[in-house]
């Protein structure tokens, strides 16, 4: 017999999420019984590469995994940092993708900044027909401002987890973690935010990638706040050559892999992002297909 898959739209999750910071400490039982029962779904497993005791998720982008071990470690949080038209946006929609349709994961995209209708309109030009997947219960999309999110994240963020058990989400992404902490003066409220967000993160039970607006140099490494957190920090470069943009990854932390210490030039084309880590940045000859 088939098993009805149990899904929640996008505005219920928002909904139980922002409802949460009006319920007092003394009304947690009641708060916990009333919360809905979440019937077991059955789904494919997916499939993990493992090097030793650590199990790992694949990125999306196979050129990348062969360079740190078989992809990301399973339940990390891994930061995507890079400046406007990096390739963030995609790589953690790419992420999404190899989810979705290679181990019937629902993807979940959390967005601060980004406009709905755009979003899923840019993402139709990678062949990502997020309207259609949103029906069908395989992407949830959930607009927080972050003001919400702080609220969220001071309640212990129980709704949302709830709801990821609910839907199936192994695969999360945040978009923008800069957009969180620019809520916050002094360095030290950044750092404790970024705690209680992080640590709110490691109780859903996912591999979660977190955007980040910054411009990193490439010639001079210098860790943020926004990555002390982190299990793994990739940076995204637009590098400038003789009147030309090369977009470039970096590797920069991955606790417990072996990866790259390479810069190498990557390629946003058709299909989302392709990387090539055998090349030079300032090489021209790699694939441009």
């Amino acid at each position: 017999m088939a098993v009805k898959k149990v899904v929640s739209t996008p505005k219920d999750i928002k909904k139980k999420a922002v409802a949460v910071k009006k319920v007092a400490v003394v009304k947690k039982v009641a708060v916990k019984k009333a919360l809905p029962v979440v019937k077991k779904v059955v789904v494919k497993a997916a499939p993990v590469a493992t090097t030793g005791v650590i199990e790992r998720v694949t990125s999306g982008i196979t050129d990348l995994d062969e360079v740190m071990e078989g992809g990301f470690e399973k339940k990390s949080a891994v930061l995507v940092s890079g400046g406007g038209g990096s390739g963030k946006t995609i790589f953690g929609m790419q992420f999404l993708m190899e989810g979705i349709t290679k181990f019937n994961e629902t993807g979940v995209y959390i967005s601060f900044e980004e406009n709905k209708a755009k979003f899923y309109k840019h993402m139709l030009r990678f062949g990502w027909d997020l309207t259609k997947l949103e029906s069908e219960g395989r992407f949830v999309f959930i607009e927080y401002d972050p003001e919400e999110m702080v609220e969220i994240v001071e309640s212990g963020g129980g709704a949302i987890g709830q709801e990821l058990i609910q839907v199936n989400g192994k695969r999360i992404v945040i978009d923008s973690l800069s957009a969180y902490t620019v809520l916050f003066d002094r360095e030290a409220d950044q750092r404790r935010k970024l705690v209680d967000l992080f640590t709110m993160i490691e109780s859903w039970d996912a591999t979660t990638v977190v955007i980040a607006e910054e411009n990193p140099s490439i010639e001079h490494f210098k860790s943020s706040i926004m990555g002390f957190m982190a299990d793994a920090i990739i940076y995204l470069y637009n590098v400038i050559r003789e009147n030309v943009m090369i977009r470039a990854i970096q590797i920069a932390k991955m606790r417990g892999t072996k990866h790259t210490q390479k810069i190498f030039p990557i390629m946003i084309g058709e299909t989302g992002i392709k990387a090539y880590p055998t090349q030079d940045i300032f090489e021209y000859n790699f694939d441009k297909k």
